[in-house]
Protein backbone atom coordinates (compact mmCIF):
# COMPACT_ATOMS: atom_id res chain seq x y z
CA UNK A 1 0.00 0.00 0.00
CA UNK A 2 2.70 2.28 0.86
CA UNK A 3 4.17 1.56 -2.63
CA UNK A 4 0.87 2.39 -3.96
CA UNK A 5 1.15 5.55 -2.45
CA UNK A 6 4.92 6.27 -3.95
CA UNK A 7 4.39 5.71 -7.70
CA UNK A 8 1.41 7.30 -8.04
CA UNK A 9 3.46 10.24 -6.45
CA UNK A 10 6.25 9.62 -9.59
CA UNK A 11 3.34 9.64 -12.07
CA UNK A 12 4.46 5.71 -12.18
CA UNK A 13 0.60 5.15 -13.26
CA UNK A 14 0.98 1.51 -14.43
CA UNK A 15 3.33 -0.03 -11.78
CA UNK A 16 0.48 1.69 -9.43
CA UNK A 17 -1.78 -0.57 -10.97
CA UNK A 18 0.32 -3.77 -10.36
CA UNK A 19 0.47 -2.97 -6.30
CA UNK A 20 -3.94 -3.17 -6.46
CA UNK A 21 -3.56 -6.86 -8.82
CA UNK A 22 -0.77 -7.81 -6.33
CA UNK A 23 -3.30 -6.40 -2.96
CA UNK A 24 -6.21 -8.19 -4.50
CA UNK A 25 -4.09 -10.96 -5.49
CA UNK A 26 -3.21 -11.52 -1.47
CA UNK A 27 -6.66 -11.43 -0.17
CA UNK A 28 -7.87 -13.94 -3.02
CA UNK A 29 -5.10 -16.08 -1.23
CA UNK A 30 -6.07 -15.41 2.02
CA UNK A 31 -10.10 -16.60 1.21
CA UNK A 32 -8.92 -19.28 -0.22
CA UNK A 33 -6.66 -21.04 2.14
CA UNK A 34 -9.33 -20.13 4.65
CA UNK A 35 -11.88 -20.85 3.50
CA UNK A 36 -14.88 -19.00 5.58
CA UNK A 37 -17.47 -20.89 3.73
CA UNK A 38 -16.98 -24.53 4.79
CA UNK A 39 -16.16 -22.81 8.23
CA UNK A 40 -19.36 -21.12 9.19
CA UNK A 41 -20.67 -24.38 9.06
CA UNK A 42 -18.58 -25.92 11.95
CA UNK A 43 -18.14 -25.35 15.56
CA UNK A 44 -18.65 -22.34 17.37
CA UNK A 45 -15.04 -21.39 17.66
CA UNK A 46 -15.21 -22.13 13.27
CA UNK A 47 -18.24 -19.37 12.90
CA UNK A 48 -16.14 -17.09 14.76
CA UNK A 49 -13.48 -17.48 12.55
CA UNK A 50 -15.50 -16.86 9.50
CA UNK A 51 -16.44 -13.75 10.50
CA UNK A 52 -13.18 -12.87 11.34
CA UNK A 53 -12.15 -13.81 7.94
CA UNK A 54 -15.47 -12.57 5.67
CA UNK A 55 -14.87 -9.32 7.90
CA UNK A 56 -11.16 -8.91 6.99
CA UNK A 57 -11.70 -9.83 3.10
CA UNK A 58 -14.66 -6.78 3.01
CA UNK A 59 -12.47 -4.01 4.58
CA UNK A 60 -9.84 -5.66 1.71
CA UNK A 61 -12.75 -5.09 -1.00
CA UNK A 62 -13.40 -1.54 0.25
CA UNK A 63 -9.71 -0.67 0.00
CA UNK A 64 -9.49 -1.46 -3.78
CA UNK A 65 -12.42 0.37 -4.12
CA UNK A 66 -10.41 3.10 -3.00
CA UNK A 67 -7.40 2.81 -5.35
CA UNK A 68 -9.18 2.08 -7.77
CA UNK A 69 -10.87 5.11 -8.06
CA UNK A 70 -8.23 7.21 -10.17
CA UNK A 71 -8.10 4.78 -12.77
CA UNK A 72 -11.98 2.43 -12.99
CA UNK A 73 -14.22 4.75 -11.29
CA UNK A 74 -17.49 3.30 -11.93
CA UNK A 75 -16.45 0.09 -11.02
CA UNK A 76 -14.97 1.99 -7.75
CA UNK A 77 -18.36 3.17 -7.01
CA UNK A 78 -20.28 -0.09 -7.94
CA UNK A 79 -18.07 -1.69 -4.99
CA UNK A 80 -18.78 1.07 -2.63
CA UNK A 81 -22.25 0.71 -3.04
CA UNK A 82 -22.55 -2.98 -2.80
CA UNK A 83 -20.51 -2.88 -0.06
CA UNK A 84 -22.39 0.10 1.58
CA UNK A 85 -19.84 2.25 2.76
CA UNK A 86 -19.88 5.26 4.44
CA UNK A 87 -18.61 8.06 3.24
CA UNK A 88 -15.58 8.76 5.30
CA UNK A 89 -14.12 5.26 4.43
CA UNK A 90 -14.41 6.10 0.54
CA UNK A 91 -12.78 9.12 0.62
CA UNK A 92 -8.97 8.41 2.69
CA UNK A 93 -6.28 6.81 1.29
CA UNK A 94 -4.17 5.80 4.23
CA UNK A 95 -0.45 4.15 3.87
CA UNK A 96 -1.32 1.31 6.37
CA UNK A 97 -4.28 -0.83 5.68
CA UNK A 98 -6.71 -0.76 8.61
CA UNK A 99 -9.76 -2.26 8.88
CA UNK A 100 -12.60 0.87 8.31
CA UNK A 101 -15.87 -1.00 8.59
CA UNK A 102 -16.95 -1.46 12.16
CA UNK A 103 -18.01 -4.69 13.84
CA UNK A 104 -21.75 -5.74 12.18
CA UNK A 105 -21.76 -3.61 9.15
CA UNK A 106 -24.14 -5.11 6.77
CA UNK A 107 -23.13 -4.99 3.04
CA UNK A 108 -26.05 -4.48 0.19
CA UNK A 109 -26.57 -6.74 -2.67
CA UNK A 110 -23.49 -8.42 -4.29
CA UNK A 111 -23.84 -8.72 -8.37
CA UNK A 112 -20.67 -9.31 -10.38
CA UNK A 113 -18.50 -6.36 -11.26
CA UNK A 114 -17.70 -7.55 -14.87
CA UNK A 115 -19.56 -9.81 -17.51
CA UNK A 116 -17.99 -13.37 -18.09
CA UNK A 117 -16.85 -13.42 -22.09
CA UNK A 118 -17.72 -16.83 -23.96
CA UNK A 119 -15.42 -17.72 -26.52
CA UNK A 120 -17.72 -16.88 -29.43
CA UNK A 121 -18.23 -13.59 -27.83
CA UNK A 122 -14.21 -13.16 -28.12
CA UNK A 123 -14.11 -14.42 -31.27
CA UNK A 124 -16.79 -11.81 -32.08
CA UNK A 125 -15.13 -9.00 -30.45
CA UNK A 126 -11.77 -9.85 -31.88
CA UNK A 127 -13.63 -9.73 -35.76
CA UNK A 128 -14.96 -6.57 -34.85
CA UNK A 129 -11.77 -4.41 -33.44
CA UNK A 130 -8.89 -6.79 -34.66
CA UNK A 131 -9.59 -7.33 -38.49
CA UNK A 132 -12.18 -4.60 -39.10
CA UNK A 133 -9.33 -2.07 -37.97
CA UNK A 134 -6.82 -3.32 -40.57
CA UNK A 135 -9.06 -3.09 -43.43
CA UNK A 136 -10.02 0.35 -42.22
CA UNK A 137 -6.27 1.44 -42.45
CA UNK A 138 -6.09 0.04 -45.99
CA UNK A 139 -8.60 1.72 -47.34
CA UNK A 140 -7.90 4.90 -45.93
CA UNK A 141 -4.00 3.51 -47.20
CA UNK A 142 -5.96 3.46 -50.96
CA UNK A 143 -7.60 6.59 -50.68
CA UNK A 144 -4.86 8.67 -49.76
CA UNK A 145 -2.60 7.31 -52.34
CA UNK A 146 -4.96 8.39 -55.08
CA UNK A 147 -5.24 11.94 -53.66
CA UNK A 148 -2.20 14.20 -55.27
CA UNK A 149 0.51 14.94 -52.45
CA UNK A 150 1.64 18.42 -51.92
CA UNK A 151 5.26 17.84 -53.30
CA UNK A 152 3.32 15.93 -56.62
CA UNK A 153 1.52 19.25 -57.34
CA UNK A 154 4.35 21.63 -56.81
CA UNK A 155 2.31 23.90 -53.90
CA UNK A 156 3.00 24.85 -50.62
CA UNK A 157 0.93 23.83 -47.97
CA UNK A 158 -0.45 27.15 -46.03
CA UNK A 159 -0.49 27.51 -41.80
CA UNK A 160 -3.93 26.11 -41.64
CA UNK A 161 -3.55 23.27 -43.55
CA UNK A 162 -0.61 22.62 -41.84
CA UNK A 163 -1.94 23.10 -38.05
CA UNK A 164 -4.80 20.87 -38.83
CA UNK A 165 -2.07 18.20 -39.70
CA UNK A 166 -0.08 18.73 -36.57
CA UNK A 167 -3.47 18.35 -34.69
CA UNK A 168 -4.65 15.33 -36.34
CA UNK A 169 -0.91 13.74 -35.69
CA UNK A 170 -1.19 14.97 -31.76
CA UNK A 171 -4.81 13.05 -31.82
CA UNK A 172 -3.59 9.91 -33.23
CA UNK A 173 -0.50 9.77 -31.29
CA UNK A 174 -2.48 10.31 -28.06
CA UNK A 175 -5.02 7.21 -29.10
CA UNK A 176 -1.96 5.10 -29.49
CA UNK A 177 -0.10 6.01 -26.61
CA UNK A 178 -4.22 4.85 -24.94
CA UNK A 179 -3.80 1.38 -26.57
CA UNK A 180 -0.47 0.92 -25.88
CA UNK A 181 -1.14 1.84 -22.12
CA UNK A 182 -4.33 -0.79 -22.21
CA UNK A 183 -2.49 -3.67 -23.88
CA UNK A 184 -4.91 -3.31 -26.68
CA UNK A 185 -5.34 -6.06 -29.13
CA UNK A 186 -1.83 -5.87 -31.56
CA UNK A 187 -3.56 -6.43 -34.62
CA UNK A 188 -5.70 -3.10 -33.59
CA UNK A 189 -2.59 -0.97 -32.36
CA UNK A 190 -0.62 -1.89 -35.40
CA UNK A 191 -4.14 -0.69 -37.54
CA UNK A 192 -3.41 3.15 -35.73
CA UNK A 193 -0.03 3.27 -35.86
CA UNK A 194 -0.08 2.66 -39.31
CA UNK A 195 -2.62 5.89 -39.56
CA UNK A 196 -0.33 7.94 -37.15
CA UNK A 197 2.62 7.41 -39.66
CA UNK A 198 0.59 8.18 -42.53
CA UNK A 199 -0.43 11.50 -41.32
CA UNK A 200 3.26 12.32 -40.12
CA UNK A 201 4.48 12.07 -43.79
CA UNK A 202 1.48 13.85 -44.51
CA UNK A 203 2.70 16.99 -42.38
CA UNK A 204 6.44 16.50 -43.57
CA UNK A 205 5.43 16.90 -47.07
CA UNK A 206 2.84 19.86 -45.87
CA UNK A 207 6.12 21.61 -44.41
CA UNK A 208 8.37 20.88 -47.04
CA UNK A 209 10.22 17.90 -45.58
CA UNK A 210 10.95 14.83 -46.95
CA UNK A 211 9.25 12.14 -45.16
CA UNK A 212 10.97 10.10 -42.49
CA UNK A 213 11.90 6.05 -43.76
CA UNK A 214 10.59 3.76 -41.10
CA UNK A 215 12.94 3.38 -38.23
CA UNK A 216 14.66 -0.26 -38.26
CA UNK A 217 16.12 -2.06 -35.23
CA UNK A 218 20.09 -1.50 -35.08
CA UNK A 219 22.45 -4.42 -35.69
CA UNK A 220 24.54 -5.15 -32.95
Amino acid sequence: LRHYHQLLEKVRIRDALRSILTISRHGNQYIQVNEPWKQIKGSEADRQRAGTVTGLAVNIAALLSVMLQPYMPTVSATIQAQLQLPPPACSILLTNFLCTLPAGHQIGTVSPLFQKLENDQIESLRQRFGGGQLEETLDLKAKTSLKPTVAETGTTAGPQQIQALMDEVTKQGNIVRELKAQKADKNQVAAEVAKLLDLKKQLAVAEGKPPEAPKGKKKK
